[in-house]
Parts: C-alpha cells; sequence; structure tokens
C-alpha cells in the first residue's frame, strides 16, 4: 500500500477507519451500504478498501426510489433490513434518509421499521459471522438536520470530522486511564455549581469502553460494532440507588421529535427513582415517551463519560465530548443491561465534579492526580 500524506475529506477518513477502526485485511471482505446523498463518502471507502487489496461491496439505498416505494405498501409500511451481516469481514453503515421530514408524524415503530437496517436478525447474522461494523455519523450531518436543529451546517459537518479522524489509540489511552477506577468503585456523586448533586452506586463488572476498537469474536453486539465519531467510557448504574438532583447544562437532540431540541434537563431523583423533572425548552417530547416507557423507565441506569477531544457541542454526538458526563434513564440494554423499559433517555452534563467512593476523581474532563486529592481538587492532569 502507497503512503498517503494527511488529509481532511473522504479519503482521510476511509483510510483511517479502514486501517485503525476495522484493521481491513488484504483478501477480506469490506460492504459499505449507503443511502444515496452519502454516495461521496462510500466511493472512497470503497476505493480505500480495494487500495488495501480487500474485495468490496457498494451497496446503494435510492432515496427517490425508497419514497416512491412507500406508495406501495399495502396494508403495512416495507422494511428492508440488508441481508450482508453473513458475509464475514467488515461492514461500512452510511445511514439516511436525508429527506427525513418527510417521514415525521408517523408512528416511531413505523419510522424505526423503514430506516433501520439492523434488526434483531440481522445482528444474530452478523455475530455468528464475526463481522466487524462501523456506522458512520457523519452521512446525519445533512441541511435538512441542521435547519430542523437550528445549527450551522458547516460547524457541525466540520466538528463531526475532526471527531471522526480522531485516531482511536488516542481514545483508547483515555479509556485505560478512567477504566481502572471506574471499575473498582462502589459509589459516585455528580456535583455542579448549577445544583447538581446526585449519589449513585455502580453495579459492579458493569464497564463498557467505546474507544474505537471493533472485535470480531466480541460476545455481544456492542464490541463488534461502534459509530464513528465514537468516545466513551459507560457503567451500569445499581438498581434502587439515586438520591439527589441532576441538571443538564448540555442540550439533547432528536430529530424525529415533535421539540427535536430539548434544553435545561431537571431530574430529581429519591430511592433511586425519578420522581421529577422539568425542562427550561423543549420537553415535551421527554414527557410523552416517558408517558409510555413502561416498567423500568424511571429508573437511572448508566453512567457515561465521554472520551473525544474534538467533540464540544454538536447535535447527536455530544455525550462524546470528554468534557462531559451523561445520565441514561430506562433501557440499558446496549449496555449489557436489563432495563428493558420502552423508554431511554441520555442527557448531558459539561463541567462536572464527580467523586468515586467519596474522593475527588474526576473535574470537567480532567482526572485529578492522587496528590490533588489530598489537598483539593484545584490540581489536575489531563492525559490524553
Amino acid at each position: 500500500m502507497t503512503p498517503r500524506a494527511p488529509g481532511r475529506g473522504p479519503d482521510a477518513l476511509a483510510a483511517l477507519v479502514l486501517d485503525r477502526y476495522l484493521g481491513v485485511r488484504r483478501r477480506e471482505t469490506v460492504t459499505v451500504e449507503t443511502w444515496s446523498h452519502a454516495l461521496e463518502w462510500a466511493r472512497a471507502f470503497v476505493l480505500e478498501a480495494r487500495r488495501r487489496g480487500a474485495e468490496s461491496f457498494l451497496v446503494v439505498e435510492d432515496e427517490a426510489t425508497f419514497f416512491r416505494s412507500l406508495a406501495l405498501s399495502v396494508p403495512s409500511l416495507p422494511v428492508a433490513p440488508s441481508r450482508l451481516a453473513g458475509h464475514p469481514g467488515a461492514y461500512v453503515y452510511f445511514g439516511g434518509p436525508e429527506a427525513f421530514p418527510r417521514l415525521l408524524g408517523l408512528p416511531v415503530h413505523d419510522v424505526e421499521a423503514l430506516v433501520a437496517r439492523h434488526g434483531p436478525a440481522w445482528w444474530r447474522r452478523a455475530r455468528r459471522s464475526g463481522l466487524r461494523g462501523v456506522r458512520m455519523a457523519i452521512a446525519s450531518v445533512t441541511a435538512p438536520a441542521a435547519a430542523r436543529y437550528g445549527v450551522d451546517l458547516a460547524a457541525w459537518h466540520r466538528e463531526v470530522l475532526r471527531a471522526s479522524l480522531v485516531d482511536p489509540a488516542r481514545l483508547a489511552r483515555r479509556a485505560r486511564e478512567l477504566a481502572g477506577p471506574l471499575g473498582h468503585a462502589h459509589h459516585v456523586t455528580v456535583r455542579h455549581a448549577n445544583g447538581t448533586r446526585l449519589d449513585l452506586a455502580i453495579e459492579r463488572g458493569s464497564l463498557t469502553l467505546a474507544d474505537g476498537r471493533v472485535r470480531a469474536a466480541a460476545p455481544t453486539v456492542r464490541g463488534s460494532w461502534t459509530q464513528v465519531p465514537t468516545g466513551f467510557v459507560a457503567v451500569r448504574l445499581a438498581d434502587g440507588v439515586a438520591e439527589g438532583t441532576w441538571e443538564s447544562n448540555r442540550s439533547a437532540y432528536d430529530r424525529f421529535a415533535d421539540a427535536p431540541v430539548a434544553v435545561g434537563a431537571r431530574f430529581s431523583f429519591a430511592g433511586g427513582r425519578l420522581v421529577e423533572f422539568s425542562f427550561d425548552r423543549g420537553g415535551e417530547a421527554f414527557h410523552s415517551a416517558y408517558r409510555r416507557g413502561g416498567h423500568g423507565r424511571n429508573r437511572p441506569t448508566a453512567l457515561t463519560i465521554g472520551l473525544n477531544p474534538a467533540v464540544d457541542r454538536a447535535p447527536e454526538v455530544g455525550e462524546l465530548s470528554d468534557r462531559t458526563v451523561g445520565l441514561l434513564l430506562g433501557d440499558n440494554r446496549s449496555l449489557g443491561g436489563r432495563n428493558r423499559a420502552r423508554f431511554g433517555y441520555l442527557t448531558t452534563l459539561g463541567g462536572a465534579h464527580v467523586e468515586l467512593d467519596g474522593r475527588p476523581w474526576w473535574v470537567d474532563g480532567r482526572v485529578v492526580r492522587a496528590s490533588a486529592r489530598r489537598g483539593g481538587v484545584r490540581s489536575a492532569d489531563r492525559r490524553t
């Protein structure tokens, strides 16, 4: 393979992902599935796979044909999951559709059936075959999405691309630094000057690392599949232990929600359960989903720590920022948990202080030095 100069576009992203995330080897199979609006990116991955001596396949969902086909659904909506999960090797997915506002107003399950390509049967085939996969968030950065969120498209695009080009080795080093203390702690307290003070208990043996390393032989889906960009450490929370208040200072984004941007979430917990909540703006979607969430919806189930130094406040990836802590309510099966609520909600907090077993550990993205723990938290060391 001919060495390439560092770049910032599709070619550079393809080279990094196929090498550092997926470890594509000569004569291996690489499947690239894309919606038509992301073909520029998908083509770069096909070319890079061939440059590496791999056998590549390109699968395209044409958006115009997709929307025309909706008129043919009688009486149910069509479902078109990919059948390529049975092929061993590597898999790259660029999601869609770009014109997603045309689906607004449909029931949630119908939307998921229409645009999802990876249902339970797909995952079963993927696990059996040893498939290693990535989902590319850059495909979600589109003009319709930026307009719906009210954000600058170019700035969003730059941030997601920069975050996608962070070397997974850097994320892995940061993850190892955080994993030891988190994996051995029993209790965690999150504090912030905005009034946040929440005491939680960690479920032992529940650590999850999303550091960009994709493992073909992973026993669970989350180990054989990742999003690009990525970067977080998570621990599941013990049931029945949650006391205090959590107030988010980062926006939450959901393009299909009636209010796509939620701001200023405030949650109060007692006896391990959510007992009161409010929002500064955009809480209608949360309230509606929470009302239908069923058993387990009111339980905090995971705490996340971001790792990615290139993420700040970009929509849909903000929880990856290395200056944020995230709190998950409800369904935590994606992290190996047992909560099966029909509801899951992640809210994030920047600039927080985190204590493990009563000792300062993490301050606004920095791990507190052991010496500083004895004298306060002003001295900190950020090793990325």
